[in-house]
């Protein structure tokens, strides 16, 4: 396995960990939401489409087809909208209360946009015009 596919690797399953740990407490109510739990809430559950791009970023990495590559940018970047709409939901004020942020959910963001740099920065061999002529 090359470095770079290895350092992808690492950076999704930070992401895929991050899932799991509080990202916000609302002390009101008493409720931490995770990116798998939410209860108390109305917005869902946020980390299981963030699984379903990191999931599908790890299996098109290692196929060495160059649509695999565009794939794995597209679901790249909708990772990465994704996880800054969540930031901006869930941690937005409301009715005079600001959640604390917790530190997975910084890890969150930061590892979605360093998956996506890591997607963009892998190498991937195109046809030449040669082969393309034939």
């Amino acid at each position: 396995m090359r470095a770079r596919k290895a350092v992808l690797l690492i950076i999704a399953i930070s992401l895929i960990a991050s899932l799991f740990f509080p990202w916000v407490i609302i002390e009101s109510k008493n409720l931490v939401l995770t990116g798998m739990r939410t209860d108390g809430t109305t917005f869902g559950k946020p980390g299981l489409l963030t699984l379903l791009f990191a999931a599908l970023i790890i299996l098109f990495s290692f196929v060495p087809r160059v649509w695999a590559h565009r794939i794995c940018l597209f679901f790249g970047a909708f990772a990465v909208g994704w996880a800054v709409r969540n930031f901006l939901l869930l941690s937005t004020c409301q009715g005079g209360e600001c959640p604390q942020r917790q530190m997975a959910f910084y890890v969150y963001l930061i590892s979605s946009i360093l998956l996506l740099v890591a997607v963009l920065l892998q190498d991937m061999k195109l046809p030449t015009a040669e082969k393309i002529e034939r």
